[in-house]
């Protein structure tokens, strides 16, 4: 298991041959070589951890000790790739569980202190499973209430200010007020800056991402109606400034 777990295969094989020196003419090869020497790209370090998640959820139900006493006896601690195994088989079980009013809790070392957190919370991130603190069961956490990730956080605070019509109209509100606004699409070149009509800068296509979501920039824009704005159901939250 280890080798499927940690040692990622070498890129490329069969009639592709990536890298290999051997795919030179045959008379600039020498006479004998190994064949570990005639590939460039040896084999590389990986995180392949679903094959040890899946067999953490086939030993769910039973004793925590019985399920960490099988995988000691298959893992030895006589390498560092098996011992890295072990590694990452304690960081997905929650060990330092309790009960809190009825509920179980866990301990989560953080980057500065331990905090304390239900185990419902823990599911889909990388410990999914922990040991109930009666039982001493192995049980998988069920997936809560999902945390929202900083993509989603953005795309939220984005939704606020920028709207999308379609690929060349967006709404945008600028100075308290919502207009309508034509974009169009940057150069790929990042170090080539354009005029934006919306705010009023040179913007390249990094910058452009950040304020709509793509690399455009406004070339023309409008001050959305009463009638507009309740139809689109958005409201103006202060008056633009002269």
């Amino acid at each position: 298991m280890h080798k499927v777990i940690v040692e990622r295969p070498r890129y490329g094989g069969g009639c592709e041959r990536h890298n290999r020196r051997a795919n030179g003419p045959i008379e600039e090869r020498p006479a004998s070589e190994s064949m570990r020497a005639a590939h460039t790209d040896r084999k590389c370090f990986g995180e392949n951890l679903a094959p040890l998640r899946r067999w953490l959820r086939s030993q769910v139900g039973r004793p925590w000790d019985d399920v960490y006493s099988e995988a000691c006896s298959v893992i030895k601690p006589d390498s560092t790739v098996r011992n890295h195994i072990k590694v990452h088989l304690l960081e997905m079980v929650e060990r330092r569980t309790f009960l809190n009013n009825g509920k179980v809790w866990c301990f989560r070392a953080g980057w500065w202190n331990a905090t304390e957190v239900p185990v419902s919370e823990i599911g889909g991130s990388w410990a999914t499973f922990y040991v109930h603190p009666r039982s001493g069961l192995l049980c998988e956490a069920l997936p809560g209430r999902r945390q929202p990730s900083w993509r989603d956080r953005e795309a939220e605070k984005l939704a606020q200010t920028c709207r999308w019509l379609n690929a060349e109209v967006a709404l945008l509100k600028l100075d308290g007020c919502w207009f309508e606004c034509r974009m169009r699409p940057l150069p790929a070149d990042d170090q080539l800056r354009t005029y934006d009509s919306a705010s009023r800068q040179m913007l390249n296509c990094r910058e452009a991402e950040q304020k709509y979501g793509k690399p455009v920039c406004c070339v023309s824009k409008r001050q959305l109606s009463h009638r507009k704005l309740r139809r689109l159901g958005l409201t103006n939250s202060i008056t633009a400034s002269a």
